[in-house]
């Protein structure tokens, strides 16, 4: 009993780090692209041309999967923090 107590909590304490983990990733994301032209019109008059058009086609597809994936890692840490709490409570009432 004692070891399923110990393999729970270390579980635990894996899943929040890769909770947070992926938080920061999500945030680092949002920031990052934050502010990408995603139309030729926004990077002024020194980038046009077929190269330009190509990289704003590119971003505005990215744009809306980027925001799905900042989501997806959102929603899987909370996923993971929700079952931390989980094996900490398994473990909290497991006798010793």
């Amino acid at each position: 009993m004692e070891e399923h107590v110990h393999r729970s909590l270390r579980w635990a304490a894996e899943h929040m780090a890769l909770a947070e983990t992926l938080e920061a990733h999500a945030g680092q994301l949002e920031s990052v692209f934050k502010g990408v032209p995603l139309t030729t019109g926004e990077s002024g008059p020194y980038w046009t041309g077929p190269a330009a058009s190509r990289f704003a086609d590119q971003a505005k597809q990215l744009d809306g999967g980027l925001d799905e994936l900042i989501e997806s890692c959102r929603a899987t840490a909370r996923n993971l923090r929700r079952r931390a709490e989980q094996l900490r409570t398994s473990a909290a009432r497991t006798p010793i």
